[in-house]
């Protein structure tokens, strides 16, 4: 039986059981819910092997959104990709690309470069910068 969100928001408490409740919307998806809170998780096979994708949170991640993330990952699935590595994978261009930001690569240039102008000058560019440039494109990405 599919979920729907009334029966997720009024029916679904946790019972007490150490390993949580589980509520199934097919596709491999279900709701884990325990004492900590309510889990969207998605069981698949990948290289003869079982595993569980999580999905998110409730209610931060809705039953739509679940749904949607399910079908991103078995089609994925069906392209041979398994979807925790696509995820992991995800994640570290994600925080290498925060780690790579305009003004990181700015402020870098300013500590390197500053041997080769007087201090005044150095705060004048590092003051200029902070106030007319990061606000606005310092959390850009700087990809070179």
């Amino acid at each position: 039986m599919a979920l729907n969100d009334t029966f997720i928001k009024n029916s679904t408490k946790h019972s007490g059981k150490s390993a949580g409740d589980k509520y199934t919307d097919g596709g491999g998806m279900y709701l884990l819910v325990t004492a900590a809170g309510k889990y969207w998780r998605m069981n698949y096979r990948f290289n003869e092997k079982r595993k569980t994708l999580a999905l998110g949170i409730y209610p931060t991640v809705t039953l739509a959104e679940a749904r949607k993330r399910r079908e991103k990952a078995r089609e994925q699935l069906s392209k041979g990709i398994d979807p925790n590595a696509a995820k992991r994978e995800e994640k570290r261009v994600k925080a290498e690309l925060a780690a790579n930001t305009f003004e990181l690569v700015a402020r870098a240039w300013l500590k390197k470069t500053a041997v080769t102008r007087k201090e005044i000058t150095q705060n004048r560019i590092t003051t200029l910068l902070e106030h007319d440039v990061f606000p606005f494109i310092g959390g850009l990405p700087c990809s070179g």
